[in-house]
């Protein structure tokens, strides 16, 4: 085993995609990975640059309308590197339009439609509202997830994609189901953002990104300290929300 393994994050065109906190996601990745005694590389890539080939984790987050257009003639370009760095075992964390935009297509109300990376086995179609839900609940195989959605989306899994977790509270996806996952590979409409108020979540991704270099992932007491303020930060939304704070 590899004691003092180096984990590579890659963050998405933060440049366009960086509203709602998302790129606090790679933050917490860096600094639990951190504490967990891996050296850490950040690389942001943007529009026209390449994403590095040892990359262990990437990161995509959310942006409005305008961003996405802007990034639109990049994203079928990023089709094969990142299906070549999925393949050689590296996790992403793409939250709503980060989530959207690695799909098929994303259609917008003025009837635009922008083609995706095609990752992710989905199809974005408009809402006919903008949804908030500030007590956004989501089930998922690794427990209780707790955050907020703010977006105006449908999203249309394949009938053989699986989603990250069962909605129970909010919209997601379509009201049931919310986000997409293979493995470590995710995508979500939970802000938050989403790993800092979930770390379990963080751990999953981060578990992963250290076997992969031959390493395990140990927690320290700074990630229980830090866990015990995101619990409590979830324990004020589930109040809100009149949910559980664990799921039955």
């Amino acid at each position: 085993m590899t004691d003092n393994p180096t984990i590579h994050l890659v963050e998405l065109f933060p440049g366009h995609l960086m509203l709602n906190g998302d790129m606090g996601n790679i933050a917490v990745l860096d600094r639990r990975a951190t504490l967990a005694g891996a050296a850490v590389t950040v690389t942001r890539v943007e529009p026209g640059e390449s994403i590095p080939a040892n990359a262990d984790i990437i990161t995509v987050g959310t942006g409005p309308a305008s961003a996405q257009r802007a990034i639109a003639a990049s994203l079928p370009g990023l089709t094969a590197p990142l299906t070549a760095a999925i393949e050689g075992g590296a996790a992403v964390f793409a939250v709503n339009a980060g989530f959207h935009l690695l799909g098929r297509s994303v259609r917008h109300r003025d009837g635009s439609e922008l083609r995706g990376a095609a990752i992710f086995p989905v199809t974005t179609e408009p809402s006919d509202r903008q949804i908030v839900t500030d007590e956004f609940t989501v089930d998922s195989a690794e427990g209780r997830l707790i955050g907020v959605e703010n977006h105006a989306a449908r999203v249309h899994l394949d009938a053989d994609a699986a989603p990250l977790g069962t909605v129970v509270r909010g919209v997601g996806n379509d009201g049931s189901t919310e986000g997409y996952r293979a493995g470590v590979v995710i995508g979500t409409h939970m802000h938050g953002p989403a790993l800092a108020m979930n770390p379990l979540l963080a751990d999953v991704l981060l578990r992963d990104a250290f076997a992969r270099q031959g390493a395990e992932y140990t927690r320290t007491a700074d990630h229980d300290r830090i866990d015990a303020v995101a619990r409590g930060a979830r324990q004020h939304l589930a109040r809100l929300a009149r949910v559980s704070l664990d799921r039955a």
